[in-house]
Formats: C-alpha cells, structure tokens, sequence
C-alpha cells in the first residue's frame, strides 16, 4: 500500500532540485561538513574505532572510500560503519533539540563514502548532506519527545537519514527511494540504554551501514513497506506514544528544516548543554571563583537528570554523561573541551572534590517544557553569598568563524596549512568535481 506522506517524501528525495535550494540551506551544510570532519578526525583513533577496525579489517575490507586518518581503499560499508564511530565518539558533533539526536554523524559518513565510491560532483555531495539532514529531523521530531524514552534517535531516525543521503547520491527513483525508506524503517534500532559503553558508538555505525545497504538494496530492487513509517504497526506506531505527523508533510526546497540543528560548543553530552550554559553565565556575571564554592545545586529535566545526574568518572564516555563532572571543569578551568576529558583531570582530586559539592535534581517544570532545555542553577559561596540562574532553553547560535574555530581546536595534529586546506575545500564544495581532493586531506 503506498502511504501518501511516505511517498512524498520519497519524491522529494529523488526529484531534489539542487539549484532551487535557497543558499542559506546550502550555507549552513558547508559548516556542517567542515564541523564533522574536525570531529571524526578526533575521534579517529579512539578505543571503539580501534576495535571496531580491527573486527571489520579482519573479515574483508577493500574498495574506493576513505576512513578518516586510516587511509583510502576501504570498502564503501566499513567507510561508513567506522566514520560513522569517528564523528560520533568525542562527544563534539552536531545535534538537534527537537528531534533530540545527532544528525552529522549519521549523514556525513554515508554521504562522503557514496560520493566517493559513485564519484559525485561537489553540488551532489552537498545535496545529499541537506537531505540528510532533513530527513533526521522530520522524522525525529515526528516521533519525539515521548520517543527518546527508551529509543536513541540518532540511530533509528539516523537509518531514515543516511539512506535518503545514499539514494540521493545513487539517483534512486521515486518508488526505489521508497523501497530504501521501508527497509531502513525495518533495520532502524538503537537503545539509550547503551549510553556510557562504547555499544553506543554501534547506534550511529549501524544507522550508517543499514541506512546504506537500504538504499544500495532499493537500488538493486529489493522492495520495502511503502506504509513503513505511517502504517497501524509502522516505525511510528512502534516507537512513540504522541507522533507529531506534521513534520514528515510537504516535503520541497523552499520548505527545508535541514538548518535548524545546533553546533556543538561542549565536549560532553548534550543533555548537559543548558546547565553549562547558566554556569558560564554565573562565572562572567558574579566573577565566582572554583574555591568560593561551597554547593551547586542544579535543576534540569527529567532526560538530562536520568542521563548525567551521577559523579562518574572512570572512563571519559562517563564523565561526558556526569553533569557534576562537567559543572566542576567549568568553575575550574572555564572550558569543557576534550582535552579536559583526560584520565589526568577525571583523576585530579581539585576536580572531583568540586563535582562532589554538585547535587542534580529534576525540576518538575523543566521536565513539562521538555523538548525545550530549561536549567535553573544555585550556587551558594562559601562566605554565605547565594546566586541563581535559570534559562529556558540551550543557547545554539554559532557563526562561520566559530566553527573555524572549533574545527581547528579540535584538529592540533594537523598542520596550520592542511586545516587552511580542508577549510577552502570545504567553502567550495559545491564548486568541486568530486570530493576526491577532500578524501585524500582526510585520508592522514
């Protein structure tokens, strides 16, 4: 049976008319491009990637796509499993407030290792990265809030974006578009539950993977539910309580949503972003020192108080998901960059003794306006002096020369010149052949 909304969208995919997407959307990818890479390249070389690499390698892997800081010649499914990990690990890449998950590292995977394996233009590469995008978001905002309860947005509706990134690329029809978008919502998976262990890294690789193979498959005629999404037991029926259908309709160029996720400033879970925000404030503002402190109280909603609320600290994906640990490298150091992460801070006992004067506590009100990111903090200085802060929602504004920034904080191991490089390629992407001299920046 074919569901109209599913079949616009599909459409959509499909008929994508690059030249008609207005160039505030294609601006904004060109960032998201530059943003991931400098997170993939972080996180080449982390424990998950090690491991997941060495299984992946040892059961065959030869083919035309690049692995971030492994090299080129890889298959185009271990590319994108294992780029998928790269982008994902450090806790520093893109995500989405309202669809509540991570659109980059889902999207830019597929995207890089289909234009390079079909050998795409520039402008067909960047289409595929806004489509992406778009799909993330009108099918996590469909499903959530009610969702992320159990469910990891950022692998299930992260299927739905990478194969509408890869049957973009691949020139799919519209019926095969279709087929590709009811095999990945059957493969779509991906618990929260897995938060804190490197399976949490399998959520992203896995929505990669299964996102292409629908789309590859769909290419090949393997068909797929065409009532997959909307159907009485579809994808969302299955995974949420209060669908929001309205963000899957009407589906064009001029009505894209791909621009409206948020750049990441906080190596640490984004559940932890609003609170962060308020102690910076209250740092700039009442000019409060780490050894005036004598308690912080935090009240956040219910998600960020389930996922953060403890001190751990024994490995560094805990300490991103440690709300304690995070408001403590605020007070001390000004900064929750990924260097702070290290064994040497999680151990340092100035840290952990600021962390233990942290209490988390769920706010009822803050939880009620949940997909919204409020935050109320108190802290109470030693001397009896008490200051409160509350924000209602995260602040998620960044600008071109910010995510410069960022990207080149996040890359030190590369050289002033091959940033300089990665940064004009990417400006001009649309206006390349082929990523091909991107691939070879990242191969190393």
């Amino acid at each position: 049976m074919n569901e109209p909304i599913q079949e616009a969208l599909a459409a959509f995919v499909a008929n994508c008319d690059f030249e008609r997407i207005p160039e505030h959307f294609k601006a904004d990818a060109r960032l998201r491009v530059l943003d991931w890479i400098g997170c993939a390249a972080a996180g080449a070389h982390y424990p998950q990637m090690k491991i997941a690499s060495q299984y992946l390698f040892s059961v065959g892997d030869t083919g035309p796509c690049t692995i971030v800081r492994s090299g080129a010649g890889h298959s185009i499914r271990n590319a994108a499993y294992l780029n998928g990990i790269a982008g994902h690990v450090c806790e520093l890449d893109d995500g989405h407030r309202t669809a509540i998950g991570h659109p980059g590292c889902i999207t830019l995977p597929v995207a890089l290792a289909v234009a390079e394996a079909t050998g795409a233009t520039g402008a067909e590469f960047l289409k595929s990265v806004i489509l992406g995008y778009d799909m993330f978001a009108r099918v996590g905002r469909t499903v959530n809030p009610t969702h992320y309860r159990t469910w990891h947005t950022t692998g299930t509706a992260g299927t739905f974006a990478a194969a509408a990134a890869a049957a973009s690329l691949l020139k799919l029809t519209p019926e095969q578009v279709n087929n590709a978008l009811g095999i990945a919502a059957t493969s779509a998976g991906g618990l929260v539950e897995s938060f804190g262990t490197h399976a949490k890294a399998t959520n992203i690789a896995l929505a990669c993977q299964n996102g292409l193979d629908a789309a590859e498959l769909a290419a090949r005629g393997f068909t797929g539910s065409h009532s997959a999404i909307l159907g009485k037991k579809g994808f969302v029926a299955a995974t949420c309580t209060e669908p929001h259908i309205e963000n899957l309709q009407s589906p064009s160029e001029q009505t894209l949503v791909s621009d409206t996720a948020f750049f990441k400033v906080y190596s640490s879970c984004g559940h932890t972003n609003s609170p962060l925000d308020v102690a910076f404030i209250m740092k700039k503002k009442y000019g409060i020192k780490a050894e005036d402190i004598a308690h912080v109280k935090v009240e956040t909603y219910k998600v960020s108080y389930d996922l953060t609320r403890e001190l751990k600290t024994a490995t560094e994906d805990e300490a991103k998901f440690s709300l304690p640990y995070c408001i403590a490298l605020a007070f001390l150091f000004g900064s929750v960059s990924l260097n702070y992460f290290a064994e040497q801070y999680r151990r340092d006992e100035k840290v952990l003794d600021l962390a233990r004067r942290v209490e988390v506590l769920e706010d009822p009100e803050a939880t009620a306006r949940f997909p919204h990111r409020q935050a109320r903090i108190t802290i109470t200085l030693k001397d009896g002096t008490v200051h409160e802060e509350l924000t209602l929602d995260s602040c998620d504004k960044a600008d071109a020369e910010q995510i410069e920034a960022k990207f080149a904080a996040a890359v030190p191991f590369y050289s002033a010149q091959k940033q300089a490089q990665i940064i004009a390629l990417v400006k001009d992407i649309d206006k390349q052949p082929d990523v091909k001299a991107l691939a070879a920046l990242l191969a190393e």
